[in-house]
């Protein structure tokens, strides 16, 4: 738990180090370091509870940083630490491994043609120290279970709580019951009954297909309502806190979400490199909540990319700053 701790408090420093890179001086890294250091679902996951959430949002964060620090100077070194970064994130979670391919277009895109060989080869550096580190958990894994396993074998489970007859798009159909628990009584025997964890994941694959392929709207209807729910609220947020905490955690999203959307017509008006960063962020989790919806959505995997979206909402936080000043000087100099 302490070690959770310090992750929380690093990140706080990590996302203020990230909306510098947006906007020059230190008022937009001190509002985004602050609203990490408060988020109410951070706290509550970095103090209370023994989740790799923390770790999660922590790697996330620093390989954004990192692509950032690469544009700056993309020297060997920092393709090497964003490749160490991103295979250890991976082995908390394996979402963030679809970071090397979004950050390497980004860089070819945003760099001269003529530096692109040069760039392509650290990129292939970069994924070789990702495949070294995520490496040995795999052969681990395909060893014990005799197939190949990348990182887990409950990915089938998770796309089938959130791709099934009784989906709601979370784990819960309501405050009392799970979404495993609308299982008939002889599937949840015959679930069960599985000899092991990969037969089980294998059952739970052959029902989701089964369900996707005999209702194919229904799959595409709540793979938008999971999306939806990604960025907004679903019915059956906060069921396990107090009404008091969600309502809190409602005023706070929407004013970092003001924020971060005045944070991203900053950058925009400003131009290079700041747009060009803010792209990259705006990609990244666009990707994230796209991929995450895939399977299924609970509010704590929006707060594993919160963080990045909270850099913008510094620099948001930081540009309405600079408008009241500017508009005192400007009544100042009339009067």
């Amino acid at each position: 738990m302490l070690i959770q701790i310090a992750a929380g408090a690093t990140l706080a420093v990590v996302a203020s180090l990230i909306a510098e890179h947006l906007y020059a001086g230190s008022i937009a890294g001190a509002a985004a370091g602050l609203l990490v250091a408060l988020h109410p679902g951070l706290v509550i996951y970095s103090a209370t509870k023994a989740h790799p959430l923390t770790f999660d949002a922590l790697f996330f964060a620093l390989a954004l940083l990192q692509a950032l620090r690469i544009a700056g100077r993309p020297t060997l070194r920092r393709f090497v630490v964003f490749g160490l970064i991103v295979g250890l994130g991976t082995l908390s979670r394996g979402t963030i491994v679809i970071f090397l391919p979004i950050a390497g277009l980004w860089l070819l895109a945003i760099m001269p043609k003529r530096k692109w060989p040069n760039a392509i080869r650290n990129l292939a550096v970069a994924g070789l120290c990702s495949a070294a580190i995520i490496a040995p958990w795999t052969l681990r894994n395909s060893v014990l279970h005799h197939q190949f396993v990348f990182l887990l074998t409950t990915d089938a489970e998770d796309f089938w709580r959130g791709n099934n007859p009784n989906a709601t798009g979370g784990s819960h159909v309501d405050s009392g019951t799970l979404v495993i628990e609308k299982l008939s009584p002889q599937e949840q025997s015959e679930m069960r009954k599985q000899p092991n964890e990969i037969a089980q994941a294998n059952w739970f694959a052959r029902k989701s297909r089964e369900f996707i392929r005999e209702h194919p709207l229904s799959f595409l209807r709540l793979f938008v309502t999971k999306l939806y729910q990604f960025w907004w609220f679903a019915p059956q947020t906060g069921v396990e806190y107090p009404s008091g905490w969600r309502n809190l955690y409602l005023l706070y999203y929407v004013l970092a979400l003001f924020l971060a959307i005045v944070g991203v017509w900053r950058t925009v008006r400003v131009g290079p490199p700041a747009s060009h960063f803010a792209l990259l962020i705006v990609v990244f989790v666009v990707a994230l909540s796209v991929l995450q919806s895939l399977y299924y959505v609970e509010g704590r995997h929006r707060w594993g990319i919160e963080a990045m979206l909270l850099a913008l909402s510094g620099v948001g936080f930081a540009a309405l700053i600079e408008r009241f000043r500017e508009r005192r000087k400007s009544i100042g100099e009339t009067s």
